[in-house]
């Protein structure tokens, strides 16, 4: 007897839910077989691009379909955590894209609820699943940078401050750039530090471009909400780890620097240093520098589906997930406590 596919169902129709759509078409063991999104038009869009025989009325009847296994969440971020629960007390695993919460105390729910359900529940931290993070996690892994004590991350836009749906606005997505890009970049420098104990966070979290009269974005619409945006458009911080370690974190949308996007992680170990996206690696001889780089063989497979063909493989083969809930919540709490540093005007401890 031939081994059932696993079938998905799919909650979102926006942009994102085009990679996801394609990255399940693409696996001869899973089958999108349904999709919902407030706006019909665009769920009938998506069905009909990638053969999904039934669109659903609401994510409410889409969770409670007995012949699902896998419930794909791709919906505005204040979303995520109603449409998480639902699915799992539904008895389905559940990806979910970033953020998985909007802070600590969300995570925690949806940690207990798949561990009640006996299900999966995976954070689309879709960095991880590059080939390059992957190649520069496997060389930091093996030993070669030695005890990594500090690191550096950032992820900022020049003018790239998203003006459409709910990007401007706190009640909808929970902050700005912070947990929009920065949640990408920070949970990648944890990844490749394989330090998920964050302890304490200093930091800011500021709106000084996107609300000036002058000020424009190459994203969206020209004449944005500038009156009624209440999201921060830089945030940066410094966060300690249990063991001692530290890393500096700098998020931006709109940031005067030169060029229109930078995004980096640095780390810095006992034996050698290591950048990415570069791959590249510095180390010395006994009496002088030695820099080298990996030299990458491309998959040529979109970091997105690389990861949802990961956390199939996970439900199918019964083991866990490559994103770890838990790790997710140490993401969160970080960002948390810098936006608490930012009110308080202190460190804020985790």
């Amino acid at each position: 007897m031939a081994k059932r596919k696993l079938r998905v169902g799919m909650i979102g129709a926006g942009g994102i839910s085009h990679l996801h759509c394609e990255g399940w078409t693409k696996l001869p063991d899973c089958e999108l077989v349904a999709i919902t999104d407030v706006n019909r038009d665009a769920a009938l869009k998506r069905a009909e691009e990638f053969h999904i025989e039934t669109v659903e009325a609401s994510a409410k009847r889409l969770a409670a379909r007995k012949d699902l296994d896998v419930i794909d969440i791709v919906t505005p971020n204040r979303l995520h955590k109603e449409q998480t629960l639902m699915s799992l007390r539904a008895g389905k695993h559940v990806l979910c894209e970033k953020p998985l919460g909007l802070n600590p105390q969300e995570v925690d729910q949806m940690i207990a609820a798949a561990g009640k359900a006996k299900r999966k529940l995976m954070c689309a931290q879709h960095m991880r699943f590059e080939d390059r993070s992957a190649a520069l996690k496997r060389y930091v892994a093996a030993g070669n940078l030695g005890e990594v004590y500090y690191a550096r991350a950032w992820y900022n836009r020049r003018r790239g401050l998203p003006t459409w749906g709910s990007f401007l606005y706190h009640d909808k997505q929970g902050g700005g750039c912070c947990i929009d890009v920065g949640v990408h970049i920070l949970d990648l420098a944890m990844f490749l530090m394989d330090n998920f104990e964050p302890v304490s966070v200093s930091g800011i979290s500021v709106t000084k471009l996107a609300k000036r009269k002058e000020t424009w974005s190459t994203w969206g619409d020209a004449d944005y909400d500038k009156k009624g945006m209440d999201v921060e458009d830089f945030a940066a911080g410094m966060i300690r780890f249990a063991n001692g370690a530290a890393l500096s974190l700098e998020c931006s949308f709109m940031l005067n620097m030169k060029g229109q996007n930078d995004n980096r992680v640095e780390l810095f170990g006992v034996q050698a240093g290591a950048k990415w996206p570069d791959c590249e690696i510095y180390s010395h001889t006994e009496h002088d520098f030695l820099d080298s780089s990996i030299t990458i063989r491309e998959s040529k497979t979109r970091a997105h589906h690389n990861e949802i063909k990961a956390f199939a493989e996970a439900i199918l083969g019964n083991h866990p997930v490559p994103v770890p809930p838990e790790q997710t919540r140490a993401v969160m709490a970080a960002l948390a406590g810098l936006y608490k540093s930012q009110e308080t005007g202190r460190e804020v401890r985790l």
